[in-house]
């Protein structure tokens, strides 16, 4: 057995956490949008005006009058129904955590966690893919399993940027904001760089985070979202091999971290992972212990598909997608009118 089963109840109180997290970001979202700043009178040559303040922005609603009145009512009223929901899915979310981690059902670590929520407080969707092994969480948490914690251990988290498009991160103000700034200011201070452009982020106990991106063909192409956010952000780094999997579809499952709390993490599909570890498995310049992990690693996600993820079938129809190298790989048959010791990446 590559995996151990979830009992029921360890399955119950993580969807449960999961459902809380839905409805806790969802009113976070509206908080943003709807409920940041201010919206109050303000005198203006002996006359009161109603003024919106978010962030740097000010905006006239208009002089004081029965509509004004209105607004900046259903504005406190919304706030406060809203800082309301937040408290109550809070303080639920904090007893269900208590109640994981008494059955011991947390899974990924504190510190990648706290990374993915920061993601997810941008946008509906998180902006950047999880491709290493902390991919493994997601996928056993889809399948209701739990992995030996030999093929879970790792000392980072790595993200994969679609340089298709620039990414565009901002502070609850509304402000632009690189990678390293909000890391630093919505999980850990002590992150930092080695350095100007590089792609990497280490806090003081040695964790680290890596952005990495397609190796663009040609290789002196200029890509959208290649450049640093910020001055002095961190640079993904362009990586051979990876500009098949950039374009494979994503899944988007949420995770318990170690302390049961929630966090939504978007990767690839478990067989383009799959795929893509026994890929680099093969390659010549890979460490050789690194090389013997992705293909156990590879090798187990590929069982568990077989075994408990019919949703995400290794049929014919899912070859034709990949590399001509890769359908080598996974269904041990050359592609027609091909060279199968080239890659079609």
């Amino acid at each position: 057995m590559f995996f151990n089963e979830l009992d029921a109840r360890s399955i119950k109180e993580q969807v449960d956490q999961a459902q809380l997290w839905s409805a806790w970001i969802d009113a976070d979202r509206m908080r943003r949008h709807s409920f940041m700043g201010t919206l109050d009178w303000e005198e203006r040559n002996g006359r009161r005006y109603l003024y919106r303040r978010k962030g740097g922005t000010v905006k006239s609603f208009g002089l004081f009058g029965p509509e004004t009145e209105r607004a900046r009512s259903a504005f406190q009223k919304g706030k406060e129904e809203n800082a309301e929901r937040l408290r109550v899915l809070s303080g639920e979310m904090d007893r269900q955590a208590a109640v994981l981690r008494a059955i011991g059902a947390g899974r990924i670590p504190v510190m990648a966690a706290r990374i993915l929520r920061t993601f997810a407080t941008q946008r509906d969707r998180p902006p950047a893919r999880v491709i290493g092994t902390n991919a493994l969480y997601a996928f056993e948490a889809m399948a209701g399993v739990r992995f030996d914690s030999a093929s879970t251990a790792t000392g980072d988290i790595d993200f994969l940027i679609d340089d298709r498009n620039r990414m565009k991160l901002v502070t609850e103000e509304q402000e632009p904001i690189g990678l390293m700034s909000m890391i630093q200011k919505q999980v850990d201070r002590t992150f930092k760089s080695r350095g100007p452009r590089d792609f990497r982020l280490t806090n003081d106990k040695g964790y680290m985070v890596e952005f990495v991106r397609p190796e663009p063909r040609p290789i002196y192409r200029k890509m959208p979202g290649a450049e640093p956010l910020t001055e002095g952000d961190v640079e993904p780094a362009p990586i051979f091999g990876l500009q098949w999997l950039v374009h494979a579809p994503a899944i988007d499952v949420i995770v318990m971290d170690e302390r049961g709390f929630p966090a939504p993490m978007r990767c690839p599909d478990p067989r383009h992972w799959a795929a893509h570890k026994l890929w680099l498995a093969t390659r010549e310049d890979r460490d050789p212990a690194k090389s013997l992990r992705d293909d156990k690693q590879g090798r187990l996600v590929l069982n568990l598909i077989r075994d408990r993820l019919p949703q995400f079938p290794l049929d014919e129809e899912f070859l034709a997608k990949l590399p001509g190298e890769l359908r080598v790989m996974m269904s041990g048959k050359p592609p027609s009118g091909a060279d199968s010791t080239s890659p079609d990446w």
